[in-house]
């Protein structure tokens, strides 16, 4: 039972990854392709670990601490590359 628990998270994360991962190589901006990837690389990683947890990788403890560093994390590397580009006066394609 856990393990179809664990594929009923693992499959949505992994679209959410690679669906995101796509959108991003299509996207005509750098910002646009950095919101793609914000999101799809959040979502679904956090869908993964959750994921993890289910299979048996990972303890509640363990699986707290992944989401919360990653829904941190993500966004605010994410900021700081976009505010670095913008700063330096880049222009989008």
């Amino acid at each position: 039972m856990m393990e179809i628990i664990g594929y009923v998270f693992l499959i949505p994360g992994l679209v959410f990854i690679v669906t995101g991962t796509l959108r991003a190589i299509l996207a005509h901006t750098i910002i646009g392709t950095l919101h793609f990837l914000t999101i799809a690389d959040t979502v679904g990683l956090i869908f993964v670990v959750v994921s993890a947890f289910f299979f048996g990788c990972l303890s509640p403890v363990e699986m707290i601490a992944f989401v919360a560093a990653l829904m941190i994390t993500g966004p605010l590397v994410t900021h700081v590359i976009s505010r670095a580009y913008i700063n330096s006066g880049g222009k989008e394609r």
